[in-house]
């Protein structure tokens, strides 16, 4: 197994995974997204790559989409809206 070579590029609301995959057919790509996570793998006769890549943000796994052309695969998530909620239990004043 070998690992793709593989960017990450996060804008204001997404987060965009550009990898090199030579040599691949677009039908053994697989993909699996997390709302931490984006694992990457292709499992032919001639070829295996496997990646896991954090993401910088949570995002939304089914907002994924993706492309590939000329070997390489870019994958396109929406970020999700991170709610500011206080962490632990409420103390009530008396």
């Amino acid at each position: 197994e070998r690992e793709p070579l593989v960017d990450v590029i996060s804008t204001n609301n997404e987060v965009k995974v550009v990898a090199e995959l030579p040599g691949v057919d677009k039908s053994d790509i697989k993909l699996y997204a997390t709302e931490k996570t984006l694992s990457i793998s292709v499992d032919t006769p001639q070829r295996k790559y496997f990646k896991e890549v954090d993401l910088p943000a949570n995002v939304n796994p089914k907002s994924a989409k993706s492309a590939y052309k000329n070997g390489v695969l870019e994958v396109t998530l929406t970020k999700t809206k991170e709610e500011k909620k206080p962490k632990g239990e409420p103390i009530k004043i008396e």
